[in-house]
């Protein structure tokens, strides 16, 4: 028994272990976020330190939509990258049917491949990703490239958490107001840490965006059609002339039941049209006797 707790204990310890260092790896990757410090002058616009976000969108025409968009997420994998989204889909057009044959229909479809594409390019590689894409593009409908500045956005957020850190250090405690309570000072503190939380995942974010920038791709191609003959539906599911003749017959005799009582529903406005015709006759004889 003690044997075998003995060969448990190694796993859960080595399990522990790993669980430190990962902790710990992740604390010191949260503490980039703020960090004040740089390793060169950010005063020069082209300083490797500073926070620079590129971002790329191209929209363009390509002769195969399906190929080009395999051969986009296989360079950026490649490259150390990854394919945050891929959306192939096919945007109708028009569709009609014509008629083929006695019992069958030609089914014509026209509609345009399109490609969505969100990928993360190191950022290094962006150039030359958006190079060779718009080297094979048949048309560029548009091609933006961007190149932010967040430097100073980072620094920001770095400069209120150091400062709220040295403030924390020098107060224990924040003093309620005169009708303020406990969980009023409580309720402070973690709005103050709630928003120092925000700033630092805002810095990881930049720091995230500087290392990988994002592209984001529409592909499309010319039209394409699609035909295939299928059985007309009218044919199918028409019934028999033997059926359809009951059926006509009836519905006329349904139509003639139907005018026979509208009039029959009409006999008092019939009675007193034909009154007034006796009346008005009768005054005629009067005046020509």
């Amino acid at each position: 028994m003690r044997l075998s707790l003995y060969y448990l204990g190694i796993p859960l310890l080595a399990l522990c272990a790993c669980q430190g260092n990962m902790n710990k790896e992740m604390r010191a990757y949260a503490a980039t976020a703020d960090s004040t410090s740089f390793s060169n002058d950010i005063t020069d616009l082209n300083s490797a330190s500073r926070k620079r976000v590129k971002s790329a969108d191209v929209r363009c025409r390509v002769s195969n939509v399906f190929a080009a968009a395999s051969h986009m997420e296989q360079l950026v994998m490649r490259l150390g990258g990854i394919v945050v989204e891929s959306n192939l889909q096919n945007e109708e057009v028009q569709h009609f049917n014509v008629p083929y044959s006695a019992d069958s229909v030609k089914d014509i479809q026209l509609y345009t491949p399109v490609a969505n594409l969100t990928l993360k390019v190191p950022v290094a590689h962006l150039d030359s990703v958006v190079y060779d894409l718009t080297a094979n593009a048949k048309f560029i409908d548009h091609r933006v490239v961007k190149d932010q500045d967040m430097t100073m956005k980072y620094l920001a957020n770095a400069l209120k958490n150091e400062r709220q850190e040295q403030q924390e250090a020098q107060l224990s405690k924040v003093a309620p107001a005169k009708k303020g309570t406990t969980l009023d000072v409580v309720e402070y503190k973690d709005q103050k840490g709630d928003a120092a939380i925000n700033r630092q995942m805002d810095n990881l974010v930049i720091l995230d965006d500087v290392a990988y920038s994002t592209f984001t791709v529409q592909l499309f191609q010319p039209q394409v059609t699609d035909e295939q003959v299928i059985v007309n539906p009218e044919r199918i599911t028409r019934a028999g002339f033997g059926t359809e003749l009951l059926v006509a017959l009836r519905g006329g005799a349904e139509i003639f039941r139907n005018l026979l009582l509208f009039f029959i529903r009409l006999w008092p406005f019939i009675l007193a049209g034909v009154l007034a015709w006796l009346a008005y006759r009768k005054l005629l004889w009067r005046k020509s006797s």
